[in-house]
């Protein structure tokens, strides 16, 4: 098992999911999950001059409507890591 692995607290799923991304003060961004675990997600963003800075505040929400036709929480969460392909969000309350 590797370094990074062993630090994690909770197992990763390969999840492709579109999502709302929330930022204070910026326009609503549509974005796409890479993977999703109990702690957090990753999120796909291309743009990388739009990416929120690390330990900034964001908020998470499964665009559309779900299976009742309600609309998906809005989850809190802090920006983390950023990687080659998009931003790491830890949620506030796993």
């Amino acid at each position: 098992m590797s370094q990074t692995s062993e630090k994690r607290l909770h197992p990763r799923l390969p999840v492709v999911v579109e999502v709302e991304l929330h930022r204070p003060g910026l326009p609503m961004r549509v974005v796409w999950t890479e993977d999703l675990s109990n702690g957090g997600v990753m999120l796909a963003m291309n743009d990388q001059s739009d990416w929120p800075p690390l330990g900034s505040r964001v908020q998470i929400r499964v665009s559309g409507l779900l299976g009742g036709g309600e609309e998906g929480p809005l989850v809190d969460a802090m920006v983390v890591r950023h990687t080659q392909t998009g931003i790491a969000v830890q949620f506030d309350n796993p």
